[in-house]
């Protein structure tokens, strides 16, 4: 039992404590009590204590690092990965771009990505980083490599698979060896399914749009892309050559020991090697009395002694396990070349009598074992030859294997992952094509958003890479109309651009990549198919998640659909909190207009609960799709058959009876699907097992059967549903991400950076006279607003000349309707709901149009606004951009105004006094103005999704 004194951080949360602990487990208990707010338990964060000697994070994970003394306070801190960003609210990733960089202020620990660094770094003059929360300016914040191994590449590893290329030992047979084949095709086709992606994006966007990143990814794609075809090539032949071999290697083996157990004993034996052991006894007996002995004895007994047992090594045979492994082929080599030895050094001392010895008078007993020791020789070396051919294919599919597992692993792309360096740092499995997969993956969202908004990420450029340029926000909101409008020229357009996104999800083996496949096949717009197909193997999943884009002809209206199928990996532990969660982190990154849920058999709560996930958090539809059921109807089919023969033995069932049970059966396992998924029926259909594109297969199957399963309706319905649903939600989500990022980056910090010399006028300030803080205060607020380009110049020479600043003039061309309470600040009094109409002519004069356009833009707050996803993103505890919500960190942030008192300075209490007090006045301006300056990003951030709602629904009134 250890006497400890702990101190425990957590964000800007410290507690502190004494206590006697007999193991780790009731430690690290306690530490997780205390966070308990936080919602935090050790499968999603993990408790760590810094090493000074090594100046990195470790595993707090036995209590033999702790001081046993009472008064030493040992320091320990509950961290995770938070879900985004704090600035431009973006997930981190393990691409270089989104990694996770931590405030190097130990008591913070707030964490940034590293793209928002890059950014602020390059703005602030000597390159230093001021961190929002703790308000300390410090080096740059730095990567936490034990948290990225933890909470980044570990889930990664496991989503893609990485563990099946460690199976070397047992990749040698036909069926593993043909598995591991498949995997590799399955890993090139995922690689060449995002180049495809991401070059469709590219050709789209031109030469001079194109990234120079994304050019040199896509050209280390082609470069693994090559080297997977080439190792598939090799391990092919490879495959050809041990089914050219005449027997396999467990029958040779089984072979060997035969000969060496029966080749030359009279009678079948049990022993090992029995044949071995009489002929080199027999070898061995050079003097009279020793070949008598030999000659006279029972084979039995000499067979079965257990001093030559022992002396020959018979029993070793038995301890081999038959395994086609490079080990195991090797063993049996070294056996055999063992007793090549010693029939060798026998056979010298054999031929030396049997030669030089013409009139010796057992010379027939010399001659007889002389030959018997050739041809076991002789055979001996025939089995060796056999075996090194396996032993040479076995070593070629090592050195193969090796060179893939090399080719997934080294450390390509170094430049992009210079930020940090340590010890600490893991080389996962699979590594290079895990970065690679995903920065192709981020490269196609990019280019996306330049397709889609091609003004506001062009602007969004040139304020990242030119500090010079002072970003204004009319500027953005111009763009962003100029984008949304463009999108509806022609109306056509916006179909065309953005493409249905349907999602494939559900358990591992379930029919998903099949299902793809055979979709993407139907009610063609060209008969053209990308023949890039979504990869399909027994008891393995997708890599990551896959994107087809087909087009498509509705057949009631004729009308051209493009599709886009996301085919994501399958989930394969339903018992595991981690795996769930991180599960539907894939599908929301997967950010689908529509899922498909598929299952097999009996549903459990898993897909129950996915579907619950998608309705509340996403928001988005789901469908049901039972798949292999024409397995499951096979059996059910086959054994009501048997049954009523049995049962009517003398009465015929014609055709005509035998399709009315299939009916009848379909039918019952349609009711039963309905009760399992407890939803629409129209929303619930059953698919076949097939992997073909065309309807061959089903030949074979009752003729009722066919008609009655719903690929042909699926594919329909997802046509029809993709020609009719709404693409405004997609747009308006990826708008106002794409603003929150430009606000939380260009706006927020760059004015946090450059207004915060107002801490230190506001103490001069408050030292000197009173009130002279709050003065400070409101010239720096105003400051604030004009560098933002909220406002163009002060209110009161506003009123004079009579004039509206760019903005309001800007803002109030639509009907935005937002409520008084969703504003934090008082800037943007002119855009609430109950002064809109008074202060401007909107274009939407009719009355049920403002309803709807207030309606609209309340929905979107409700379900998918920027408040509601960084509210799920952001970890609980913690203030984002004052937007999240009202829970403070106790010393990270604090929402709303301090109330200052009437400042003393020189006039009232004297120098001494107010040196102190312009001191504490100056830590809480800090506070103020950062506040002041996160209620109008947050205003900021509301407002451009109120604007974004209100274009789009200006161009629906147009186009109706």
């Amino acid at each position: 039992m250890v006497y400890i004194s702990i101190r425990a951080h957590c964000l800007a949360y410290e507690r502190e404590w004494t206590k006697e602990y007999m193991n780790i487990v009731d430690l690290r208990r306690d530490v997780f009590e205390q966070f308990q707010a936080l919602n935090l338990n050790d499968e999603c964060a993990l408790i760590a204590y810094f090493d000074e000697q090594d100046k990195c994070d470790r595993i707090l994970d036995s209590l033999d690092i702790l001081p046993s003394d009472r008064k030493t306070v040992f320091d320990v801190y509950l961290k995770r990965i938070w879900t985004c960003c704090c600035i431009c609210f973006g997930p981190f990733d393990i691409i270089p771009s989104r990694l996770p960089l931590e405030c190097s202020e130990k008591s913070c620990n707030i964490q940034y990505c590293a793209a928002c660094v890059d950014i602020i770094c390059e703005l602030h003059k000597n390159k230093k980083f001021t961190c929002m929360f703790c308000m300390k300016t410090n080096d740059r914040p730095q990567r936490n490599i034990l948290l990225e191994n933890v909470f980044l590449w570990k889930p990664y590893t496991m989503r893609y698979g990485a563990q099946s290329t460690e199976r070397l030992e047992t990749i040698f047979n036909g069926p593993n060896l043909s598995d591991a084949i498949r995997r590799i095709e399955s890993r090139r086709t995922h690689i060449q399914a995002l180049q495809n992606t991401l070059k469709q994006n590219m050709t789209i966007l031109g030469d001079n749009e194109q990234s120079s990143d994304a050019k040199a990814y896509l050209m280390e794609a082609e470069q693994l892309s090559e080297k997977l075809t080439s190792f598939v090539k090799q391990l092919r032949l490879c495959e050809r050559n041990l089914k050219g071999e005449s027997v396999t290697l467990r029958g040779l083996t089984n072979r060997y020991r035969t000969y060496l157990r029966d080749s030359l004993c009279k009678k079948p034996s049990k022993q090992e090697a029995a044949s071995f052991i009489l002929l080199c006894e027999k070898l061995s007996a050079l003097d009279h009395e020793a070949i008598e002995q030999v000659m006279t004895e029972d084979e039995e007994i000499t067979i079965n002694n257990p001093n030559l047992i022992a002396l020959y090594q018979a029993d070793r045979l038995k301890t081999f396990v038959v395994k086609e492994s490079l080990v195991f082929v090797n063993d049996i080599l070294q056996d055999i070349t063992y007793r090549q030895n010693i029939l060798d050094d026998k056979l010298q001392n054999v031929a030396h009598l049997y030669f030089n010895s013409a009139n010796h008078p057992f010379r027939t007993f010399f001659s007889e074992q002389h030959q018997n020791g050739i041809l076991m020789t002789t055979s001996l070396k025939d089995f060796q030859e056999k075996f090194n051919r396996f032993r040479d294919i076995y070593n070629e599919i090592t050195d193969i294997m090796r060179e893939y597992r090399n080719e997934l692993t080294n450390n390509t792309i170094d430049q992009h992952l210079t930020a940090s360096s340590s010890d600490q740092m893991v080389t996962f499995e699979c590594s290079r094509l895990i970065l690679i997969s995903e920065l192709l993956r981020s490269e196609t969202e990019r280019a996306n958003m330049k397709i889609i908004f091609p003004h506001l990420a062009k602007l969004a450029h040139q304020w990242e890479q030119k500090p010079e340029i002072d970003p204004k926000i009319y500027d953005l909101f111009v763009a962003l109309e100029q984008d949304l409008l463009n999108l509806y020229n022609p109306p056509e357009k916006l179909r065309n651009l953005i493409p249905f996104r349907v999602g494939f999800i559900g358990n591992i083996s379930v029919g998903k990549s099949s299902l793809v496949n055979q979709l993407r096949s139907r009610n063609l717009a060209s008969s053209y198919l990308n023949q890039t197909l979504s990869p399909t193997a027994i008891g393995q999943s997708t890599t990551g998640s896959l994107e087809f884009n087909e087009q498509h002809r509705c057949p009631t209206t004729n009308h051209v659909v493009t599709i886009r199928y996301v085919d994501i990996e399958g989930y394969s532990d339903c018992n595991t909190q981690v795996q769930a969660a991180s599960y539907f982190q894939q599908i929301q990154k997967a950010n689908c207009d529509l899922y498909l849920i598929l299952f097999t058999g009996q549903q459990n709560s898993f897909e129950r609960s996915l579907e619950k996930q998608i309705n509340e958090r996403l928001n988005r539809p789901c469908w049901f799709v039972r798949s292999k059921i024409d397995k499951e109807f096979e059996e059910h089919f086959q054994e009501q058959l048997t049954r009523r023969k049995l049962d009517y033995p003398d009465v015929t069932f014609d055709e005509n009876e035998e399709n009315e049970l299939a009916e009848q059966l379909i039918e019952m396992i349609r009711e039963e699907t309905n009760e399992i998924c407890q939803a629409v029926p129209s929303r619930i259909f059953l698919v076949n097992s097939t992997c073909s594109n065309g309807k061959g297969n089903n030949d074979k199957q009752p003729q009722k059967s066919n008609y009655s399963f719903d690929l042909e309706i699926l594919s329909e319905q997802l046509i029809r549903f993709a020609e009719k649903i709404d693409v405004e939600e997609r747009i308006k989500r990826m708008a106002a991400m794409t603003c929150s990022r430009i606000i939380g980056t260009c706006f927020r910090q760059r004015c946090f950076i450059s207004f915060i010399s107002h801490q230190l006028r506001a103490g001069i300030g408050a030292a000197l006279f009173p009130w002279g803080d709050q003065i400070a205060l409101v010239h720096t607020r105003f400051g604030i607003r004009t560098a933002m380009g909220v406002q163009d110049r002060s209110s009161l020479v506003s009123r004079v000349l009579k004039k509206v600043d760019t903005l309001e003039s800007l803002l109030l061309k639509y009907r935005l309707g937002i409520s008084s309470n969703q504003l934090k600040s008082d800037q943007f009094d002119y855009l609430k709901a109950t002064q809109s109409a008074s202060l401007v002519n909107c274009a939407i004069s009719d009355q049920t149009d403002h309803r709807t356009t207030v309606q609209f833009g309340q929905e979107a707050e409700r379900n998918t606004s920027i408040r509601t996803t960084l509210a799920s993103a952001a970890p609980s505890g913690a203030v984002v951009c004052g937007v999240v919500g009202q829970k403070v960190a106790a010393a990270s942030v604090a929402v709303g105004s301090l109330s200052y008192g009437v400042g003393a300075g020189l006039l009232g209490l004297g120098l001494l006094v107010s040196i102190p007090i312009g001191v504490w006045k100056w830590k809480k301006a800090g506070k103020e103005i950062r506040n002041y300056l996160d209620d109008i990003c947050s205003d900021l951030l509301i407002i451009s999704e109120y604007f974004i709602v209100a274009i789009i629904n200006s161009q629906i009134n147009n186009k109706e």
